[in-house]
């Protein structure tokens, strides 16, 4: 008992600050209104401060808690004239996301793309198997599409995709235009790796409830009921509530 006390205290301290939580509770978010969907989504993004990608959230079609394979890639410049044209793409990363049902965030821990400050980077994020794995929810748009700015980052909306099949050219599928991107982009001011969650190896429940505590940029009793949460199941603290990010001290006997 005193160990958790000891540990909701020094969480509490540390991340009831503003100035305690990590750079990279930046985000940019579009919307999760839905209404259509298809494999994947393309969009630019363009950041007036340097910045690094660490993740995002989507939209997904799939049933709560059916595992979805989702890949994101990226270009330098324009998704405009390349949304069926595989060169100059990169494969950012790829993961198996747990979905959190149609119209809510579902995370997707695949970052560390740095974007330099007025440059436009095109994302293109789908799901690889879409065999019974849902899909990635978008919103029809107006013609040209909606671009969302928090004043560090610009997200243009573009096209919605087809996946191209097994053995064919990446994105020689069909685009749909034209069509609103459903989600967050979360960043870290400062083109630097970013110590996240995902990079610490936490998985599955405590993945998700360490980005709610360390990366979403909760606060007051929403941040305070995740550290309870957090300390009472794991009897310790995330990396980000761990001064100098020591090693957590040991369970007492």
């Amino acid at each position: 008992m005193k160990f958790l006390r000891m540990c909701k205290a020094v969480a509490l301290t540390a991340l009831l600050s503003i100035a305690a939580l990590p750079a990279m509770a930046q985000s940019l978010t579009t919307t999760y209104a839905g209404g259509n969907s298809q494999d994947g989504i393309l969009f630019d993004l363009t950041p007036s401060v340097d910045i690094t990608v660490d993740s995002f959230d989507v939209n997904l079609g799939a049933s709560t808690g059916t595992q979805v394979p989702v890949d994101v890639y990226w270009r330098a410049g324009t998704v405009q004239g390349n949304q069926n044209n595989a060169t100059g793409w990169t494969l950012l990363g790829s993961a198996s996301v747990v979905a959190q049902g149609p119209d809510t965030a579902t995370s997707v821990p695949i970052g560390g793309l740095g974007m330099a400050s007025g440059q436009t980077y095109g994302i293109y994020i789908r799901v690889s198997n879409t065999l019974g794995q849902g899909s990635i929810r978008y919103t029809n748009s107006s013609d040209p599409p909606p671009t969302t700015s928090n004043g560090q980052l610009a997200l243009r909306s573009f096209y919605g995709h087809q996946n191209e099949g097994a053995g064919n050219p990446l994105l020689s599928g069909t685009s749909f235009y034209p069509r609103q991107f459903n989600g967050t982009v979360y960043y870290h001011l400062g083109i630097t790796p970013a110590v996240t969650c995902a990079s610490e190896g936490y998985t599955g429940t405590k993945l998700t409830w360490c980005q709610n505590i360390c990366e979403k940029g909760y606060t007051g009793a929403t941040l305070d009921m995740w550290i309870h949460r957090w300390v009472n199941r794991y009897r310790d603290l995330p990396y980000c509530a761990r001064e100098g990010n020591e090693e957590p001290p040991p369970q007492e006997g």
